[in-house]
């Protein structure tokens, strides 16, 4: 019987012991905002009205005050700038990725990526970020991230965007259409569609290196939208206006359906062409 008790008596002490459990840190770190310079706005980004977007040219600076904070304590926060341009994801014709040509005053892509340590239960932050003179026009993300020391964060809780202007040329190119001559029309698969016109720009369309001319599509059923191979980059050859005249093959791979073609431009600097848009109906 005392061998019985001696046993019972080591085992429920192991048994108390383990029910203890460990102070475990799940809360995520928060972002207090003091001010921002300058003070956002509202626009519309990539078709969708957003409510907090700093507006900002080339050679311009963007300040934040903040002051981040933690239950247990702070370990690094990292500010992160990159372009829009392709919208992410979320369609509407946006421009081709493609290796346009060198020039001698090539613009900047604003890129910023800079990670700090912090440390405490809280700590003011105040930086000041640089928009490069000559910058690539466009939409960019603006993405602050804090994390504690338990590796808890908020990635998506303060991430905003930027509409930046080139100093130089804030004056988008115009599409003219000759052809197609009107904005709904039918085609059969493996049928051809011509498309001319001119791209016109105050300044030269080569300057800044960005140009370029491309067609793309939209599944209206689906909303997915495709670049086509009909993309013409803008070389220094090509002065403020841009002759085109091309044709495209309907896919025999397309579904017939409705379609959406876009004509879309950007000059040297990245300033966006108003879409020119056709209505079009493929059949077998």
């Amino acid at each position: 019987m005392k061998v019985t008790v001696q046993l019972i008596i080591p085992l429920l002490l192991i048994f108390a012991f383990g029910c203890d459990k460990p102070n475990i840190d799940i809360s995520p770190p928060v972002m207090e905002v003091v001010s921002y310079a300058p003070q956002p706005v509202e626009e519309e980004i990539c078709g969708t009205p957003q409510p907090i977007v700093f507006l900002l040219q080339g050679g311009e600076a963007l300040t934040f005050d903040v002051i981040f904070k933690d239950d247990v304590s702070l370990s690094q926060y990292k500010v992160d700038i990159h372009n829009n341009f392709d919208c992410h994801g979320h369609g509407g014709g946006s421009a081709p990725t493609v290796s346009t040509p060198s020039v001698s005053n090539q613009t900047t892509d604003w890129t910023v990526l800079d990670i700090q340590d912090i440390s405490g239960e809280s700590s003011p932050v105040i930086q000041t970020l640089q928009v490069p003179e000559n910058v690539t026009a466009g939409n960019y993300h603006f993405l602050i991230q804090v994390i504690d020391a338990a590796g808890n964060d908020s990635p998506f809780t303060n991430a905003h965007s930027l509409k930046i202007i080139n100093p130089l040329d804030n004056v988008p190119p115009q599409i003219h259409i000759q052809q197609p001559a009107s904005p709904n029309f039918s085609m059969k698969k493996g049928e051809g569609i011509r498309f001319t016109g001119q791209v016109i720009d105050n300044r030269s369309l080569s300057d800044g290196g960005n140009g370029l001319l491309y067609l793309s599509y939209t599944d209206l059923s689906s909303g997915n939208t495709f670049t086509t191979n009909q993309v013409f980059p803008f070389d220094e050859n090509i002065d403020t206006t841009f002759d085109f005249d091309f044709d495209y093959t309907i896919p025999q791979t397309l579904v017939a359906g409705n379609y959406r073609f876009s004509l879309g431009a950007n000059d040297g600097v990245r300033n966006v062409a108003p879409f020119v848009f056709f209505e079009v109906e493929v059949s077998n």
